[in-house]
């Protein structure tokens, strides 16, 4: 595996904007500097932006709240970590996806996420949530 070198990319959103175009540009600088494909860059683009409207919905109830977004390139992984000042999630059980096997829009982000992100961890703040999604790379056999 190719060592890359670190790097960091910021910004802070408006939970109630469209800011696919910021996330999707984010995640194609990083997944492009470690020389992924469209495919793979796609899914995680797909990945973030469900994770941001899960936030916007579910934690700040459609109305304008801030998303901090720090991407990062270390040795051997992409990470994204949000940060929102939505009420914190305590109850993991408030984290589970509806059954995979309902068939009806809606409810599938989280698993859509994890099929696409090698990790991905939540952590209740006292005045929010963190949110860390993971895509190690590990060249052609990556998700």
């Amino acid at each position: 595996m190719e060592k890359h070198q670190p790097c960091e990319l910021s910004c802070k959103l408006n939970s109630a904007c469209d800011c696919i175009h910021i996330l999707r540009s984010m995640v194609e600088v990083m997944g492009a500097r470690v020389g992924m494909d469209d495919v793979q860059i796609n899914r995680m683009v797909l990945a973030v932006d469900e994770l941001f409207a899960n936030i916007n919905k579910h934690g700040y109830k459609g109305s304008c709240g801030t998303i901090e977004l720090n991407a990062e390139l270390g040795h051997d992984a992409l990470k994204f970590v949000f940060r929102d000042y939505a009420p914190p999630i305590e109850n993991p059980d408030d984290l589970q996806g509806r059954d995979i096997e309902q068939v009806r829009p809606g409810g599938l982000g989280l698993h859509l996420i994890d099929a696409v992100m090698d990790e991905f961890h939540h952590q209740a703040m006292s005045d929010g949530n963190r949110w860390v999604l993971v895509r190690y790379l590990k060249g052609e056999d990556s998700k």
